[in-house]
């Protein structure tokens, strides 16, 4: 698909107030099946040298490093290795008694009741912690476990509801090296990374690998930018880096039975229930059934995608750096956008502005 000037010009215009001197930007890719639609970068990765958002820019990913933690104990399922109904206590033995009914599920689907773990965190007794303080520096997957078996007790019972959670992806982390005798890092780039090409994509843990032209962080006080080196050690949850190009082949993958067979995968793509049957919207990484949680402007736009009787699947990740990818599962479309800076409007509402443009003509 050939876009015209005209067309080119009108997606343009959707980040013209991030491609201008002295300012962060963005990495837009539009996927059409195997076809790269659209692929531009705005903006820069660096305010200090001037050096431009490219393709190959890395971001930090923030929560749309999930779906690799969810296909990561999808493997250990395929390979036998554990079952998303173990129960949390079987890897964590240590772990308070009332963590006892909590299952991997429960951990994929976000009904664990586990406490979030930022507020954890905190440095005064409000309980309350800004996403970008510094505070958090150098936090790590124990430390979070830690503190969470030093919680009072979970905030609602297993499976009884639904509450998004950070903690329980930094655990799923944990059991994967736990299971497969490496470190997360290591096993997602011998089993996720290196087979299909993602050269360019870390797990930023304690080792602090390098990473691949970093896109710095930046948020805005007082009418400038300031820089935000990530602080986190975290991953799970979060702590990858990647760029444009490296997930394009993730999303490519992700159309075929490259890592799990087809029906394990339609698990990831498919609603987790609470104990009373009630739909959570969200998989194993990813919010399912996302069209009723939009605006009616934004479901419009998403009609170009393929209509509303299909099947969408999106996720968000945000902390400083501000991300989203939607796929249109009947239709293998995708769009993918990444920030280095909590702009306004969102991605979210960026990338359907962007669907409705390029797939409505």
């Amino acid at each position: 698909m050939d876009l015209s000037s005209a067309l080119v010009e009108r997606v343009d215009t959707v980040f013209a107030d991030m491609d201008m001197p002295q300012h962060p930007g963005a990495a837009l890719l539009v996927v059409d099946h195997d076809e790269i639609v659209y692929r531009k970068c705005y903006g820069l990765a660096d305010l200090e040298t001037l050096r431009p958002i490219t393709a190959d820019s890395s971001f930090y990913l923030a929560s749309l490093s999930k779906p690799f933690t969810a296909m990561a104990i999808m493997l250990l399922a395929e390979q036998r290795k554990l079952s998303f109904e173990d129960r949390l206590l079987a890897y964590f033995p240590q772990f308070p008694s009332w963590g006892a009914e909590i299952t991997l599920r429960h951990l994929l689907h976000h009904t664990s009741g586990l406490p979030t773990y930022f507020p954890l965190f905190s440095p005064d007794s409000s309980g309350t912690v800004l996403e970008f303080t510094r505070d958090l520096n150098g936090v790590t997957n124990e430390a979070v476990l830690e503190r969470v078996m030093d919680a009072a007790g979970p905030d609602f019972p297993a499976g009884a509801q639904y509450a998004y959670c950070n903690t329980g992806y930094t655990l799923l982390a944990m059991i994967v090296a736990i299971v497969s005798g490496q470190s997360f890092a290591d096993f997602l780039k011998a089993n996720v990374f290196n087979p299909i090409g993602m050269k360019r994509t870390v797990v930023y843990d304690a080792s602090r690998p390098a990473r691949h032209k970093l896109a710095h962080g930046y948020w805005e006080e007082n009418g400038r930018f300031e820089r935000w080196d990530y602080p986190l050690l975290t991953a799970g949850d979060g702590g990858l880096f990647s760029t444009l190009d490296d997930l394009f082949l993730w999303d490519q993958a992700l159309n075929t039975e490259r890592f799990v067979p087809k029906a394990a995968l339609e698990q990831a793509f498919a609603s987790g229930t609470t104990n009373d049957g009630i739909s959570v919207d969200y998989g194993f990484g990813w919010f399912t059934n996302v069209l009723p949680h939009l605006s009616a402007a934004e479901r419009g736009q998403l009609l170009a995608l393929g209509g509303t009787g299909l099947r969408y699947v999106a996720h968000g990740g945000s902390l400083i750096y501000h991300n989203y990818i939607i796929r249109s599962l009947d239709t293998q479309r995708t769009i993918i956008l990444l920030t280095n800076h909590p702009c306004v409007p969102g991605p979210r509402i960026r990338a359907h502005q962007a669907a409705e443009i390029i797939f409505s003509n």
